[in-house]
């Protein structure tokens, strides 16, 4: 196995399950030292407890300016440097377009898109000097999108955006800059959607209960950090055809999409 993680330091948001969690076990099966950030602290813990200090729990809130703050000031403090961002945290949603509240737009965009601006600015100046690893977890719908995904979409739309026109920018600081855009994944993902009214959807969907397991999709992921890749597609081939469908015939998908069941 690669040596290329022993000893570098990262910070990874979203980690108390999922993929979050799989790419922060991941990390320290391969030598890192990471700070996790969650809001359930229970989990942190037990994501933690078998890595003793080379696992920092950071209990936090990805929306909250001082939970932000306070998990790259303690990453940077416990390990002496910061060699990658991977910001994982996110929620998706299960609604109409029309019956959909504005607070659970302003909520979609808060967690998927304004709290890993916020990670950016806050860890950039670490990450420049370490010729670190900037990395996103969005999905392939911030590259097209579906019916009852309208603020989901529009969130990751807006991370893709900001994530390429940062990668400009700091190529000159040496700084890897990379999305990953995973199609269906094995997660929680669906249990915690928020529905039109900002309600939980509470039910497991059957596309997200046989997707990938997150653990390979954590190993895909590193594997594209350690070569540097800009992008990064975890998907099985239906999802990775809908995307070929997205650039190349988008009209077709449309037709496929009308047809299909979308939960």
């Amino acid at each position: 196995m690669s040596t290329y993680f022993t000893d570098k330091s990262f910070i990874v948001t979203g980690a108390s399950s999922g993929i979050g969690r799989a790419i922060a076990e991941a990390l320290a099966e391969r030598g890192a030292r990471v700070a996790i950030m969650a809001r359930r602290e229970e989990l942190l813990s037990e994501v933690a407890g078998p890595f003793g200090g080379q696992v920092l729990s950071c209990p936090g809130d990805v929306t909250s300016k001082e939970d932000c703050e306070a998990v790259v000031a303690k990453a940077v403090e416990s390990f002496g440097r910061l060699d990658g961002l991977i910001h994982n945290a996110g929620v998706t949603m299960r609604a109409v377009a029309i019956d959909t509240e504005m607070d659970v737009y302003r909520r979609l965009m808060e967690i998927n898109f304004f709290s890993m601006v916020r990670l950016y600015q806050l860890s950039m100046p670490h990450l420049a000097r370490s010729n670190g690893h900037l990395v996103a977890v969005s999905s392939l719908m911030g590259r097209f999108s579906t019916q009852l995904r309208s603020g989901y979409t529009a969130s990751k739309h807006a991370l893709q955006g900001f994530m390429d026109s940062v990668r400009l920018e700091v190529t000159q600081d040496g700084v890897h800059v990379m999305v990953v855009s995973p199609g269906f994944v094995r997660t929680e993902g669906s249990v915690s959607a928020l529905t039109a009214d900002g309600t939980l959807y509470g039910k497991m969907d059957d596309a997200m209960a046989a997707g990938l397991a997150p653990e390979a999709v954590a190993q895909e992921i590193l594997t594209a950090i350690e070569r540097r890749k800009r992008d990064c597609f975890p998907t099985g081939p239906r999802e990775r055809f809908g995307f070929w469908l997205s650039r190349h015939a988008p009209s077709t998908l449309d037709r496929i999409l009308l047809r299909s069941e979308v939960k």
